[in-house]
């Protein structure tokens, strides 16, 4: 599972960083890569990044585009948990 896992939490890294640089279309293409290959797997570094970004897309949910990043992370947040 580690090995699927790494790859996953660089990509949640990505958009973290994109969004520290005021890049919220790369960061949210980051999250959205992400979520995809986050679909199904129950771990806890995945679920903390879900937690992370949801915080974070809290603050940006006026942006176009985020919303709908959101409401994936609030699914994949109640499978998490």
């Amino acid at each position: 599972m580690r090995a699927l896992t790494l790859p996953m939490i660089v990509l949640a890294d990505l958009g973290a960083v994109r969004l520290r640089q005021d890049d919220i279309d790369g960061a949210v293409a980051s999250w959205g890569e992400f979520l995809d290959c986050a679909d199904g797997i129950r771990s806890v570094k995945v679920r903390d990044a879900v937690h992370d970004m949801r915080a974070r897309l809290y603050r940006l949910r006026a942006v176009p585009g985020v919303e709908a990043l959101d409401e994936r992370t609030a699914v994949e947040a109640a499978r998490t948990v």
